[in-house]
């Protein structure tokens, strides 16, 4: 399966009937009806009903052919039609319309003198949404249409609301994405510090509750956090965007991991709902005395290793979340960190995603994957190749939002 973010990429009615309810919540003189039949009498007839009953643009054609052409020039909200036609059929006129997208959800009243049960289901398989028996009941005909207009309004205003959920959610998902780092920052701790800084961000819905970061704390030191907040969605990527702002305000030199944690909760836990909480891993990595510092409020065990001699040790994930209680203290763990070896930092989707045949991976599982990776003489590749294995395991995309972080010396 292919990786769906790169590695290291970065709604008055005018009507008589003003106890009907269905008229109250359509505006009749908006509604554009389009009568298609031969017999003059009938059209006029049941424009009269119509016009009487208060729907305002009606609109007639003679024939098939006709009232095709009426369709397109006029794009009715509702169209009458008799079925039996000449040069043209009804039925012919349904295959038409429904053969056109833009009229597949455009309700169609048949008319017809026929009672056998075949013919009507060829004339619903056709395309129309209800039929009304010839001799027309007229009374009957206009609960009919403020019936069908009622429901097309109601479908197209939610299409509508739908439409522009998506859009609002589509802006808030760029929003989010912009809180990543940005390419060119990565590049420049990449230098500055002689690292390379692989990374993958897949959210399991439009918002993530995940997010991650990095930021230069002096000439030999550089922070590196990865962050899940509980739940998916609007909540959480909310949470992610009020992450930041405490984040942006705090110093970039505190070089305890632990006291960075312990002042960035107290800050953080009075902005975010009661219930609500986020596990975070902030490691420091000094390039000059070769050492990794991480503390860790809840997160999953950070995994650190060699490269050169694939050694790898799994690092301590203890602490309480962030967003719990104030006043926490955070632990600071301190390991070796020289040339060759590597940070890997992730989210529980890892350890927690069952495949389609097999379990989750749990911490051992995910330990034994990341070794394997290390026997690849590409190192470029090896976060790739990993989650590229991850995936392949499941046809569904996880459940859960999805980000690495590999950090390599």
């Amino acid at each position: 399966m292919e990786i769906v973010r790169s590695i290291g990429s970065s709604h008055d009615t005018n009507s008589e009937h003003q106890g009907d309810k269905s008229a109250k919540l359509i505006d009749l003189q908006t509604c554009t009806i389009l009568i298609v039949d031969d017999e003059f009498l009938i059209r006029e007839l049941i424009r009269t009903k119509l016009s009487t009953a208060g729907f305002g643009a009606i609109e007639v054609a003679e024939d098939g052919l006709s009232g095709l052409n009426r369709i397109n020039d006029t794009k009715p909200d509702l169209v009458i039609l008799d079925i039996e036609m000449p040069s043209m059929n009804g039925i012919d006129v349904l295959k038409r319309i429904r053969a056109n997208p833009n009229f597949d959800d455009m309700p169609i009243i048949v008319e017809t003198a026929h009672d056998d049960k075949d013919f009507r289901n060829e004339v619903l398989l056709a395309g129309a949404t209800d039929m009304i028996s010839k001799p027309i009941d007229f009374e009957l005909l206009l609960v009919r249409v403020k019936t069908h207009l009622e429901h097309r309004l109601l479908v197209n205003s939610l299409k509508s609301y739908q439409q522009r959920v998506e859009q609002e959610l589509e802006a808030a998902r760029s929003m989010q994405l912009q809180l990543l780092p940005r390419e060119q920052d990565i590049q420049c701790v990449e230098r500055m510090y002689g690292v390379t800084l692989d990374w993958h961000y897949q959210a399991s819905s439009e918002l993530s509750g995940d997010c991650w970061g990095m930021h230069p704390i002096n000439d030999h030191k550089f922070g590196v956090f990865i962050v899940d907040f509980t739940g998916h969605g609007v909540s959480a990527a909310v949470n992610t965007f009020r992450l930041h702002t405490v984040m942006n305000d705090l110093q970039k030199d505190i070089e305890s991991p632990g006291q960075y944690l312990a002042i960035l909760n107290n800050q953080l836990i009075d902005l975010i709902p009661r219930g609500q909480f986020a596990t975070i891993n902030y490691s420091i990595i000094d390039v000059v005395n070769n050492t990794l510092t991480y503390a860790s409020a809840g997160h999953t065990a950070p995994i650190v290793g060699c490269a050169l001699t694939k050694d790898l040790s799994v690092g301590n994930p203890t602490g309480l979340p962030i967003g719990i209680k104030k006043s926490v203290k955070f632990e600071d763990h301190e390991i070796a960190f020289g040339d060759g070896d590597f940070l890997f930092l992730y989210s529980d989707a890892l350890i927690e995603t069952p495949g389609d045949t097999a379990p989750p991976l749990d911490d051992n599982g995910l330990v034994e994957l990341v070794r394997e990776t290390l026997t690849l003489p590409d190192k470029a590749r090896r976060l790739e190749s990993l989650l590229n294995t991850f995936y392949e395991r499941s046809k569904v995309l996880p459940p859960d939002d999805v980000t690495a972080i590999w950090v390599q010396r």
